[in-house]
């Protein structure tokens, strides 16, 4: 695994379970981010959670100490916009089940926002949901609109005592009221958001590295885009579900956390 750290130019980060836990930062990731800037090694970020926008993100990120532009961050809004584009380039008019960001995030990309005659249904995490709200997206859905899901995620990370169900959870709800899975999820595991950032910095899929705690999210998506798959413990999984997970979900390294993947990060460059 040092030769393939050695190669690494790039880091792609999951930020919650990745680098912080809902509201708390953990201790290693700002000198993780320092040691990359320091070896020269760029680094971006991507999410499954699309309920703030970028620029929500960047703000979000300042307030813990991390300075990222906007233009540095990929949530599955970005990868939701670019599947509508290249496969509804009719649907201008959405019905979309989320939260005021992911609404930002549509219209500034030159979508309508409506509640009738919509010709598609996005269905992300939505951390206001009211019935009201679930039972029209579930009739939109029944008409057998074109359906997508931002992303597949089940719950999301959180540092209190409570589970919070996202998308994934949302949409199995739907699916038992309508019998409709979503036609496309396009965030993660999709590749779609990864390929945006080697595109964007000019990278091959071996210079990349994609770090996160999900394996079928974080880790199936790094595989199928070719990246370095690198899971850390800090978040969903645990070393248990690395041992029984299939080879699709299999991470090419498992690190405890940032400070593990800094201390290997830096002795990879010495080597080389």
């Amino acid at each position: 695994m040092t030769t393939d750290l050695a190669r690494i130019r790039h880091v792609v980060l999951d930020m919650d379970g990745t680098m912080y836990l809902g509201g708390t930062l953990f201790p290693h990731t700002l000198p993780f981010l320092a040691t990359l800037s320091r070896l020269g090694i760029g680094y971006s970020f991507v999410t499954n959670n699309c309920s703030r926008s970028r620029a929500e993100y960047a703000k979000h990120l300042r307030e813990m100490g991390i300075e990222a532009p906007p233009d540095s961050i990929w949530t599955s809004a970005h990868a939701t916009i670019h599947y509508l584009r290249s496969n509804l380039p009719n649907a201008g008019r959405l019905f979309v089940l989320g939260t005021t960001g992911l609404h930002d995030e549509f219209r500034g990309a030159g979508f309508g926002i409506v509640d009738v005659e919509p010709d598609a249904v996005i269905v992300g995490f939505d951390n206001g949901l009211t019935y009201d709200r679930l039972a029209h997206t579930a009739y939109w859905i029944s008409k057998r609109l074109p359906y997508i899901a931002t992303h597949p995620d089940r719950v999301c990370p959180t540092d209190r005592p409570i589970v919070l169900p996202d998308c994934g959870a949302i949409c199995a709800l739907l699916e038992s009221a309508t019998g409709r899975r979503p036609d496309a999820v396009p965030g993660k595991p999709s590749p779609a958001m990864l390929n945006a950032v080697l595109h964007a910095y000019s990278l091959r899929p071996h210079e990349v590295a994609m770090v996160g705690d999900r394996l079928y999210t974080d880790i199936r998506m790094a595989h199928d885009a070719g990246a370095v798959a690198v899971l850390t413990l800090s978040g969903e999984t645990g070393r248990a579900d690395v041992d029984k997970c299939g080879d699709a979900d299999r991470p090419d390294l498992v690190v405890a956390d940032l400070e593990e993947l800094t201390r290997l990060i830096q002795e990879a460059c010495d080597v080389g």
